[in-house]
């Protein structure tokens, strides 16, 4: 698979724990906190930018193992995206089992 690919598996993977994370309802109440006071606190909105927040701090929880792989490891950019994209699926474990359970 290519590096580019593996990126976009691994956006894919965060998006999805974005919706699904159990960390979701915890940062849906704290909307008072990030939510801007001029954008209007509907549920949707809210709900959304919870979303982008956990799918964010998804990717960029899971590139911290990825950047300390490839510079101690000298790994490749697609081995250093497989850790990346492995590392999102640890982090996005809890949410994805939630769903498969759901299905």
């Amino acid at each position: 698979m290519t590096p580019q690919g593996l990126f976009v598996a691994t956006l894919a993977v965060a998006l999805v724990n974005g919706m699904f994370s159990p960390m979701m309802p915890l940062v849906f109440r704290l909307f008072p906190v990030w939510l801007p006071e001029m954008v209007p606190a509907t549920r949707e909105i809210v709900f959304y930018g919870a979303s982008l927040i956990v799918s964010t701090g998804t990717l960029l929880l899971a590139a911290v193992p990825a950047a300390l792989a490839e510079r101690l490891l000298r790994l490749s950019q697609t081995a250093a995206n497989a850790v990346w994209l492995g590392a999102a699926l640890a982090l996005s474990a809890p949410g994805l089992l939630w769903l498969f359970a759901r299905l």
